[in-house]
């Protein structure tokens, strides 16, 4: 079986979690040919690590705070294969994972999996360790996903032919918010399909917020890019929540989106929840937007 894929993924400051994502590739059945990392940082003595079993190529992308899909962008356009993964710094696969998703590979199709949370990730982790301690294993994913997607920017996997013939990730979306529904919107659009593959992925849990008001005015400004575009308003849960607050206005489906007022730092504090998100996407499933 040929290792001709590309693997991606992103990263700012969790310099571990790389190292471990690194260790957890060197221990996969079938190993990437190679490894794009996009740093969102200046570069460091990190963005000069390498490995003996597949190349790894440093780029980087630092045109503001969080530059999260022109990153992605310039890591997806960086890759030599035609098969390639994205994944979250903080992942780990199932050593078989790689071999099972290339056996199986179609175009026009996206690939994911289904996310499974580590409550206290060791800091030297890998798959097999943390496999073995049932009690740490949380099912669901660590970000609130909008209920009318199961795309999970997470891991996912694509052809670059597919991936530019959608367009990437739209870079007018900035921070936190509304670009994954975008990227699985034009998806669907243009005849995809999402296919859960049977392997978990492991990652790092983090208390959710009930809705994110944290991330209020990234998720306004997105949102009306998204309107702008589709015609309708995606995450439409977080603004009915946003709504209830008065953060924004009631009647922004007839006059537009604008945000009221920003939480107080204890109206943050008290929407942050430890209760899990449990949303796992559907096995073979059409996007929907």
């Amino acid at each position: 079986m040929s290792n001709r894929f590309s693997v991606v993924t992103i990263v700012k400051n969790r310099t571990q979690q790389l190292a471990n994502l690194i260790n957890n590739l060197e221990q996969a059945e079938l190993k990437p040919a190679e490894l794009i990392v996009v740093w969102m940082a200046p570069p460091s003595d990190s963005s000069l690590i390498q490995s003996p079993h597949f190349q790894i190529h440093h780029r980087f992308a630092t045109s503001e705070d969080l530059p999260i899909a022109q990153a992605r962008n310039k890591g997806f356009s960086s890759c030599s294969y035609e098969k390639i993964f994205h994944l979250d710094v903080d992942c780990l696969c199932h050593p078989a994972f790689f071999s099972h998703a290339i056996e199986q590979w179609q175009d026009n199709t996206l690939y994911t999996a289904t996310v499974v949370q580590i409550k206290q990730m060791p800091e030297n982790a890998d798959f097999n360790r943390v496999s073995q301690d049932k009690k740490q294993h949380v099912h669901g994913n660590s970000q609130p996903i909008p209920a009318n997607t199961a795309f999970r920017s997470s891991v996912f996997g694509i052809s670059k032919a597919d991936f530019s013939r959608i367009g990437g990730f739209d870079e007018e979306y900035h921070g936190f918010g509304i670009g994954d529904i975008d990227f699985a919107t034009r998806a669907h659009t243009a005849g995809m399909v999402l296919t859960t593959l049977n392997y978990d992925v492991y990652t790092q849990y983090r208390a959710n917020y009930d809705y994110p008001i944290n991330h209020l005015l990234d998720i306004v400004t997105n949102a009306n890019v998204f309107h702008s575009k589709w015609g309708y308003y995606p995450a439409t849960h977080w603004l009915a929540a946003f709504v209830k607050s008065g953060f924004v206005n009631n009647d922004y489906e007839t006059k537009g989106l604008s945000v009221l007022r920003l939480p107080s730092s204890e109206e943050i504090v008290e929407t942050l929840s430890e209760d899990i998100v449990h949303d796992t996407p559907a096995n073979s499933s059409r996007m929907t937007a």
